[in-house]
């Protein structure tokens, strides 16, 4: 590359038995005597690269010693994966005690009114007819909310009464002067393909990451394509940007599609300064291997002329990606079939297969979606054993999401408190 010939530097070799340790700088000129300012970034970068050696060497083990950590790379205490979650003591008493035997659900308190929440169980328990006359009374109030319409128009499209549903239409754009949900047609089945595996980084990326990126590795034996998320990436460090660095070289010749890059780059940008030499390279490289893998080659090059003004060292080389198209998806709206398990148009009966192949999929992807848009029906059996069976991944720490949740379900989810252990996206209308 000309351009970085104008400043007459050449690559210093990497060292011996580590052929992905950052460039360090060659001067064309004898060096000047180290002053004080020098040698302690020297000292630092030669303490921030052990602190990555020796977290790599301690990755099979049970933790990170704390000795690895400075005051700003602590990892995060074991309750922290769970903070987003409420307090499971009330909800899920009934997950520890005598009602789980035989299922004898207490159904919560909520904020949905009576009439309505006496409908959803109707249409739980097949009792349409009647769930439709409590909807129909509850719309006709003059103070309805709109979730009552929401949930009569659910009950027409799971009822397949298309011509109700458009007459509910008219009365809905002359009570809300909006325009109605419209119809939907029966999706068709999802193509058959296999599920991506996955991993998610939150919070801060740091040498507490060191788990994670054993779980990474781990999957990468067995499959050739996984993604990594890093939408809920808050900070980034040093320490933290060398381990993944270093797992993202390990994964050369894998397709890896790289999810929430843009949150991660600018997260990246925030610690780097133009002309700033740091105790270590790792953040820059970490920058231009993200960009790489997002094939996005123009910025790439501009990142470059940044890097090598900084470092007085020519830049990695673009190289595409291996199957760049997919892994240059940027997935910023809600999951693919892909990485979400998409739930049957009805659950009843006994779940133990369904449940089954939920915690099958959850191995391999976290958060764990599950995509309702085809669900239309749980009973109420079938939705107390569904939350028993979702409860120990919460407890786990696991994110729980469902996506595309009808008016109808969604409620009585609410009611058995389900929702207190999963996020409710409700569908899109």
């Amino acid at each position: 590359m000309g351009l970085f010939g104008l400043f007459g530097k050449k690559d210093a070799p990497s060292a011996p038995g580590d052929k992905d340790a950052p460039r360090s700088r060659t001067p064309a000129t004898p060096a000047p005597p180290d002053t004080e300012q020098q040698r302690q970034r020297s000292h630092r970068a030669s303490d921030t690269a052990r602190k990555i050696d020796a977290i790599e060497s301690e990755m099979s083990s049970e933790f990170v010693p704390s000795h690895l950590l400075t005051a700003n790379s602590q990892p995060a205490p074991p309750e922290a994966s769970q903070n987003t979650l409420p307090d499971l003591a009330h909800s899920t008493d009934m997950l520890l005690g005598a009602e789980v035997r035989g299922l004898g659900l207490e159904v919560n308190a909520s904020e949905a009114a009576p009439m309505l929440e006496e409908a959803a169980i109707l249409f739980a328990n097949e009792q349409d007819e009647v769930a439709e006359q409590m909807l129909r009374m509850a719309v006709a109030e003059p103070e309805a909310g709109v979730d009552a319409w929401l949930m009569l128009f659910d009950l027409y499209q799971a009822t397949g009464r298309q011509t109700e549903f458009e007459h509910l239409s008219i009365d809905y754009a002359r009570r809300f002067e909006t325009s109605p949900p419209a119809w939907r047609k029966t999706l068709p089945p999802l193509a058959a393909r296999p599920a991506l595996p996955s991993v998610a980084f939150a919070g801060k990326l740091d040498a507490g990451i060191v788990k994670l990126v054993e779980k990474v590795l781990k999957i990468a034996e067995q499959h050739q394509a996984l993604r990594l998320e890093f939408g809920r990436v808050t900070e980034v460090a040093p320490v933290g940007c060398g381990l993944l660095l270093r797992t993202l070289k390990k994964l050369q010749q894998h397709d890896v599609s790289v999810i929430g890059a843009n949150e991660l780059t600018a997260r990246i940008r925030a610690i780097l300064e133009v002309g700033r030499r740091d105790e270590t390279e790792a953040p820059w490289l970490l920058l231009l291997e993200i960009l790489r893998l997002q094939n996005r080659e123009h910025e790439f090059e501009e990142t470059s002329i940044d890097y090598c003004i900084t470092f007085e060292v020519s830049p990695p080389p673009f190289v595409p990606p291996v199957h760049g198209s997919s892994a240059a998806r940027e997935d910023t709206a809600e999951p693919s079939g892909g990485s979400a398990f998409v739930m049957p148009a009805v659950v009843d009966g006994r779940t133990e297969p369904l449940l089954a192949a939920i915690a099958q999929h959850a191995d391999l992807h976290d958060p764990l979606v599950l995509d309702c848009a085809r669900l239309d029906r749980v009973d109420f059996s079938a939705a107390g054993q569904l939350m028993v069976g979702l409860a120990p991944l919460a407890r786990n720490g696991r994110t729980i999401e469902m996506h595309h949740v009808s008016r109808l379900v969604s409620a009585l989810f609410s009611m058995i408190g389900l929702t207190d252990i999963v996020r409710m996206l409700p569908r899109k209308h």
